[in-house]
């Protein structure tokens, strides 16, 4: 906790009375911050990219798995039962990453070209890790400029 010119940089300690660093009360809104201004996006919840991330890796996970599954049982038929479950697990995954990916890229004020890439990830094996990435490192990028 630093203190810079008698102005603590944490919102909660300054009472909203005391508005010494002309800051504006924070109010609970779920881990969502409101924007500054029209043009400000919103703060991502961390709740958010966590579940961004675990269904990231469960689909990437399940994918890449699945694909390899194809090749070695090309030649089985009929396929185990198994292996049609693991397509529908993947495809309920994939459902939550598409919902969360999009929350993300609604909360960030991506262009739908941006989003439409980062949720199409997670039907090209192994590249749902690659966009988990890229979508985590600009939302702690942005993060961290507020």
């Amino acid at each position: 906790m630093s203190e810079t010119g008698g102005c603590t940089d944490w919102a909660w300690q300054t009472p909203p009375t005391l508005d010494r660093c002309r800051r504006t009360p924070v109010a609970h809104t779920g881990g969502v911050s409101a924007p500054s201004s029209p043009d400000d996006p919103p703060a991502v919840a961390p709740w958010l990219l966590a579940v961004y991330r675990v269904f990231a890796y469960i689909t990437g996970v399940l994918l890449v798995s699945l694909t390899v599954a194809l090749v070695a049982l090309r030649t089985t038929e009929p396929k185990p039962t198994w292996y049609s479950n693991a397509w529908t697990m993947h495809g309920w995954a994939y459902m939550a990453y598409v919902a969360s990916g999009f929350a993300i890229a609604f909360l960030m004020r991506w262009r739908i070209g941006r989003t439409i890439l980062v949720l199409l990830a997670g039907t090209i094996p192994g590249m749902s890790f690659v966009a988990e990435r890229w979508v985590v490192r600009h939302v702690r990028l942005r993060a961290r400029s507020e």
